[in-house]
């Protein structure tokens, strides 16, 4: 979910066709591109660490997909047809599940000696992983393979939604009142964001919910980028807002007393308020965390591949030397980013670039070198 352009463009105001109500041009979130790579991190130490709500990050990259989405698809230049759009999301989100899938399935089997089993079945499982509908409320008695990417299936789904059902003209208070009513049933019904199986009233899925929530969030965070982008800002207060978000969105990831977790439910338009906040990339706290962006790009192989890491530490060190996991933290993310670095390398880009050339096919456009 990269965007093209220079950050330089950020302050400005709007252009003429953005003023005039027609698409505006392409751009980079650098600053967000930073943030999403720290959100990465947040979810893979919380797999190896088990010590705080790192799961909270989730949130954080469902509301950037709808700030990301509604720049590129609701107010970019050209928006695609329905099977240019599916393709590009495809290529953005299977290749790399695909293979944290299969190397999951690999790594689990060597170290198990055995494939692994769900009580949905193994085939009925995989199945749905292979068609990204592992999230949907088919498996209502655990995640299954590769944990993390169940917020995949959920992504590809609601991206297909928002791509559907919003448009330019479809009121922001109808968003906000779907988001607060998916919230409002996540937080009567299970009382935190810690939920992603889980079916309510056996037909709807919790993490469809919750993601449904988040996403919406994000879209009406850009349409808020749009009505402030003009405006001239104090550097000043804006730096405040930025810090003081950030902030307050890292206490939401520290354990707190049971009766404190229905604060979780605060998380998503907090992290809207956070995107929101850093997408003027004008300030010094902007410019710091874009020299996250590197950060960034590998985010999604991070977020992949911190299973497969994290169990063969775990096996190699861990378990036969008896190393605890808070001391073997730095070799863990050493081992992460630099797998991670290579599968973005050699899985993440080309497999958009085959998915691209697919999409230039079905136009009957030429083939690009």
């Amino acid at each position: 979910m990269r965007c093209a352009s220079s950050a330089s463009e950020a302050d400005r105001g709007p252009p003429a066709s953005a003023a005039a109500g027609r698409p505006l041009p392409a751009r980079r979130f650098e600053a967000l591109d930073g943030l999403r790579g720290i959100a990465a991190i947040a979810v893979a130490l919380f797999h190896w660490l088990l010590s705080f709500n790192g799961y909270l990050a989730v949130d954080f990259f469902l509301v950037l997909s709808g700030f990301i989405l509604a720049h590129r698809y609701l107010y970019g230049a050209n928006r695609p047809s329905a099977t240019g759009f599916t393709l590009a999301r495809l290529g953005r989100l299977y290749p790399l599940h695909l293979y944290g899938l299969l190397s999951y399935a690999l790594v689990y089997t060597w170290l198990a000696g055995d494939i692994p089993r769900y009580p949905d079945g193994t085939l009925f499982t995989l199945l749905q992983q292979l068609t990204l509908t592992h999230n949907i409320g088919l498996n209502p008695h655990g995640q299954t393979w590769n944990a993390p990417g169940w917020s995949i299936s959920v992504e590809f789904w609601l991206n297909l939604a928002f791509f559907a059902c919003i448009g330019r003209r479809t009121p922001g208070p109808l968003l906000l009142l779907i988001s607060v009513a998916c919230l409002v049933l996540v937080g009567n019904l299970t009382g935190h964001l810690d939920t992603t199986y889980q079916n309510y009233f056996r037909v709807a899925n919790s993490g469809l919910l919750r993601g449904w929530a988040s996403f919406l969030l994000g879209v009406l965070a850009y349409r808020a980028y749009l009505g402030l982008r003009g405006r001239r800002l104090p550097s000043g207060a804006l730096a405040l807002v930025q810090v003081l978000a950030l902030a307050m969105a890292v206490a939401l990831f520290f354990p707190r007393p049971l009766a404190l977790r229905p604060l979780e439910l605060f998380a998503p338009p907090l992290f809207a308020l956070l995107v929101l906040a850093y997408a003027f990339q004008g300030t010094y706290p902007a410019r710091l965390l874009g020299r996250l962006e590197g950060l960034g790009t590998i985010s999604y192989s991070l977020y992949l591949n911190q299973l497969v890491v994290l169990m063969l530490v775990d096996s190699g060190l861990s378990a036969p030397f008896g190393y605890s996991h808070w001391a073997l933290t730095p070799v863990y993310l050493l081992a992460l980013l630099a797998y991670s670095a290579l599968t973005y390398r050699y899985l993440e880009t080309p497999g958009k670039r085959l998915f691209a050339r697919g999409a230039r096919y079905l136009r009957g456009a030429p083939p690009s070198a």
